[in-house]
């Protein structure tokens, strides 16, 4: 049997593969220390210091997408799906540097000792947990693509029903925001931008999931 259900002699999709979830790795970390970040908000821990790995992370990522989009380049125009595979990579890009962007102004309304409520707070933690779980679900569905593209189905599926979730707990959020910081201008900016960043994260995640969706089908309808 070929590795992850790959036809036999097929390198460059091994190679594609390989290099997608090794994006998504990377991807990954990043989301760690982004919850490190988020659970540490009211703590007495440097919040600073876990933003300087969010960095690494991201220049990272972007070396090794240029690398990948380099290869896709070399393979050639007829290549089937490049278009999807450039998608990806460039959505794991993208969505380390909406964390970045949360994570930058996480550490700014802590360095700046500014207000943060009690029911923010848990909004910012439940939009956390929802992304987490959306990223479980891609990061599955990828793995999964060439030996089980109907379990990569059955993971995307998911990504969009907790969208739905995300949307609710982003109106909620951003009502409360406005209600409670509406004389603090500062503050408010601050967690909007955060509650944006983070919103449009789970944006991302449901995209490359329809991206994911495309290929699953694909190999499960043409094999």
């Amino acid at each position: 049997m070929a590795m992850y259900g790959y036809s036999e002699g097929s390198i460059a999709e091994i190679n594609i593969h390989e290099n997608l979830v090794n994006l998504a790795n990377m991807a990954r970390d990043s989301l760690k220390v982004f919850n490190e970040i988020v659970d540490n908000l009211v703590s007495d821990i440097d919040v600073g210091r876990l933003y300087s790995r969010i960095l690494e992370l991201k220049s990272r990522i972007e070396d090794n997408k240029l690398l990948f989009m380099e290869y896709l380049v070399r393979l050639g125009e007829g290549l089937p799906y490049k278009q999807s595979y450039a998608t990806i990579a460039l959505g794991f890009e993208r969505f380390t540097q909406l964390l970045d962007g949360a994570s930058y102004r996480l550490t700014i309304l802590k360095s700046r000792r500014l207000e943060i409520s009690s029911e923010i707070y848990r909004y910012i933690a439940m939009f956390k947990d929802i992304v987490n779980e959306q990223f479980r679900n891609i990061f599955e569905g990828l793995r999964l693509l060439y030996s089980d593209p109907k379990k990569t189905l059955t993971r995307i599926s998911e990504v969009s029903k907790l969208e739905n979730r995300a949307d609710e707990v982003y109106r909620n959020a951003t009502f409360s925001l406005y209600t409670e910081y509406g004389t603090k201008v500062l503050t408010l900016m601050t967690l909007r931008d955060i509650l944006d960043f983070i919103e449009n994260a789970a944006d991302l995640l449901r995209s490359l999931g329809e991206e994911l969706r495309y290929l699953a089908l694909h190999r499960i309808v043409v094999g």
